[in-house]
């Protein structure tokens, strides 16, 4: 899908998918039909003979609409909670820090909070844009090597150590899925299937026989709810690009709620 697409506003992305899909029927019935006529005539039987053969094609491509449009919302889903996963385990990691002593309670919790603030103002931004910064990975490197120079003393303080050390893999494992959802995206070959597949839609709806008005009217509901769809998968394509993207909303809690109550007592 072109990258111009992800920069409209998902109101006016919505109009032009069914605005297009409508025209290229209008364009069809004006333009094709009279031209495709004088190859395939119009015989008692033409209408029974095309249903026939786009029964078989519209089975295939509504098949891969709904595959399509399924995948991109398990897509979209997968990167939802892996944001939600992240939050909650920086949520966690902050909490758990309670139980360190100085200075690394204090080093750590800044940490944290600078790298929520990053997430928020600086990441998701190149996020819209379909690209990720480096310097939230710099911060998460930074925590990683503050919790592995720090020594336990004691049994109890060695299990806590141990407890934070892996939801801090959770962390960052969580991280790399919500990362990876920026370059989450529908191969090419299958934009270039599902536009073919539309096109093919129209010129049958076309060369059906029928009243005018009739065709008209079955014309332009068909293909404008075909619009709706295609702009629902292209939505839901990108998970994290344009306007329709995902927010981040669980790491802004997390500040609001957290750990702006904090700020300035480092």
């Amino acid at each position: 899908m072109p990258e111009f697409v992800h920069g409209l506003p998902t109101t006016q992305l919505a109009i032009i998918f069914a605005l297009t899909s409508v025209a290229a029927v209008v364009c069809g019935l004006l333009i094709a039909k009279p031209i495709m006529r004088i190859f395939f005539g119009t015989g008692s039987e033409f209408n029974q003979n095309l249903a026939f053969g786009a029964s078989g094609f519209n089975l295939f491509y509504g098949l891969l609409l709904g595959l399509l449009t399924v995948s991109a919302y398990q897509n979209s889903e997968k990167v939802r909670q892996a944001i939600q996963a992240e939050a909650l385990a920086i949520r966690v990691l902050y909490a758990d820090m309670e139980t360190y002593p100085e200075p690394i309670r204090s080093d750590m919790r800044e940490m944290l909070r600078d790298y929520t603030l990053y997430t928020i103002h600086r990441d998701w931004p190149a996020h819209r844009a379909g690209t990720f910064l480096d310097g939230g990975s710099n911060r998460a490197d930074a925590m990683r090597q503050r919790l592995a120079g720090f020594e336990p003393q004691g049994t109890g303080q060695t299990i806590v150590h141990e407890g934070v050390v892996q939801g801090f893999r959770d962390f960052a494992a969580a991280r790399q899925q919500r990362l990876a959802g920026v370059i989450t995206e529908i191969p090419d070959i299958l934009w270039y299937a599902v536009l073919v597949g539309a096109a093919v839609n129209v010129l049958l709806l076309c060369l059906l026989k029928m009243r005018p008005h009739t065709q008209f009217m079955v014309g332009t509901i068909t293909s404008f709810f075909l619009g709706v769809i295609l702009f629902v998968i292209v939505t839901l394509d990108d998970p994290l690009r344009g306007e329709a993207g995902l927010q981040p909303t669980p790491f802004e809690l997390l500040w609001e709620r957290k750990m702006a109550w904090d700020e300035g007592f480092a």
